[in-house]
């Protein structure tokens, strides 16, 4: 790998190229947190908890300020030549998000807003920088794809993968672990076929990422969130690297034209994909906006297992890994038969934490007619089904129309099922009414993101 550094050229051995993106990202990252935590403690820049979130106390959430310069400035100072020309455009398309991401996070705006404001930068990107899914691999008989369709293709894969990254982003470590994972695995990839150029930026993502990770998992005084500003930021190089990694198997020539490229970047990014998918179904099974904000995510329902914030994400990381060493186990099988597997495996496991939570809850909720005695046999996605009987809860009152039902509509029915299912272990048995301020029991807040 050339690094042309003013009038020097330098030829460092890729492994130290590797180690140096690490560790200035990570510095750089750690130094600039703290500075940030001050000035949003100045200016009143915090997180603040409200029903649907799962922190307790305000947290700063200006993190993704210091992801962003963390990451860029050793991908700049050690870019080659070959590298600048996409480079210029992915920096254009990070610094809008990056915006966008910052008045979110201080001013909140319109989803309809900041989602113009991806296509654009994703446009410019995709277009310009000539970042697309221009093959689908064969996969379905489908390979070239007409140019139009390439780039509408490319921005609907991006604007997926930014918004799963955002909606995961809701414990402590979730999405700086997955974006470090995800990272780390296309760096291998990338390594492993020559690709020095984008090598380095994985790992500069790595670095800079797992500096996040432990102030925000781990900080106490120095306690940070990622924001929009993170994840939008986060999402978007994902992506990038994502259809990098396609396009690069495309030639057929570092490996088989028959690799499975499609399969196994799914694979690598199950946790996003599998969540969206499953929250976006909740939400219409419920009758809610797909997009409107709630508690149905898979992180969510391990904290109602009692899981705290780290074991959450450490089994969801441990999941994501297993789900790419299966991919890369199965690679002789082609796209179709792998995508067979491996989607249903996915959504069985991601459904687990679901059947537990009923199973443990199955005395109480057998007591709710007409579920009747197999009632704790229902999986999560028929959450729906539990809203008309766990009204009943909520001081026997019928359901109502206008505002109040717009407030059902809001409320977390798993968290209703599990304060009075405290209640009717704690008592004596029978189900007991509860207070109808707040659905959350203390018992089961934790603090996070």
């Amino acid at each position: 790998m050339i690094i042309d550094i003013g009038q020097l050229s330098l030829n460092p051995p890729i492994w130290v190229s590797i180690i140096t993106s690490i560790a200035l990202a990570f510095a750089l990252t750690a130094m600039v947190i703290p500075s940030i935590i001050k000035v949003s403690a100045a200016k009143k820049l915090f997180d603040k908890p409200e029903k649907r979130k799962s922190h307790t106390s305000e947290v700063p959430m200006l993190g993704g300020a210091a992801v962003f310069l963390g990451m860029l400035v050793p991908t700049m100072l050690f870019v080659s030549p070959v590298f600048e020309h996409e480079l210029k455009y992915i920096f254009v398309g990070l610094l809008i998000l990056f915006f966008i991401g910052i008045k979110d996070d201080i001013l909140n705006i319109s989803a309809s807003k900041k989602l113009m404001a991806e296509i654009f930068a994703i446009a410019i990107i995709a277009i310009l920088g000539d970042i697309r899914i221009s093959s689908f691999h064969g996969f379905l008989g489908i390979r070239d794809l007409p140019y139009f369709i390439s780039i509408l293709f490319t921005i609907f894969v991006f604007v997926v993968v930014i918004n799963g990254f955002n909606l995961i982003d809701g414990i402590d470590g979730l999405a700086s672990g997955v974006g470090i994972l995800t990272a780390a695995s296309m760096g291998i990839w990338f390594l492993l076929i020559g690709n020095d150029p984008y090598t380095g930026f994985c790992f500069s993502v790595v670095g800079a990422l797992l500096a996040f990770f432990v102030f925000n998992v781990f900080g106490k005084k120095n306690k940070i969130f990622l924001g929009d500003t993170g994840s939008l930021v986060i999402g978007l190089i994902v992506s990038v690297f994502a259809i990098k990694f396609l396009e690069i198997t495309i030639s057929g020539t570092v490996v088989s034209p028959e690799f499975p490229a499609p399969a196994i970047t799914i694979a690598i990014l199950i946790v996003p994909l599998i969540d969206t998918l499953r929250v976006f179904t909740l939400r219409v099974l419920v009758g809610k906006s797909p997009f409107k904000p709630d508690r149905f995510h898979l992180h969510h329902k391990l904290l109602l297992l009692g899981f705290s914030h780290l074991k959450s994400t450490l089994i969801i990381l441990a999941f994501n890994l297993g789900i790419i060493l299966l991919s890369i186990s199965m690679r002789g099988l082609g796209n179709i038969k792998m995508l067979l597997i491996l989607l249903p495996v996915s959504i069985l496991i991601t459904s687990i934490p679901g059947f537990f939570f009923r199973y443990r809850v199955r005395k109480f909720v057998n007591q709710i007619e007409p579920l009747g005695n197999k009632s704790w046999i229902l999986p999560i996605t028929l959450t729906n089904l539990l809203i008309s009987y766990s009204r009943k809860l909520r001081y026997g009152r019928s359901r109502s129309s206008g505002p109040g039902e717009d407030q059902d509509k809001d409320m977390d029915h798993d968290l209703i099922l599990k304060d009075a299912y405290l209640n009717f272990m704690n008592g004596n048995g029978n189900i007991k009414k509860y207070p109808d301020t707040d659905t959350k029991s203390d018992t089961f807040r934790e603090a996070g993101s």
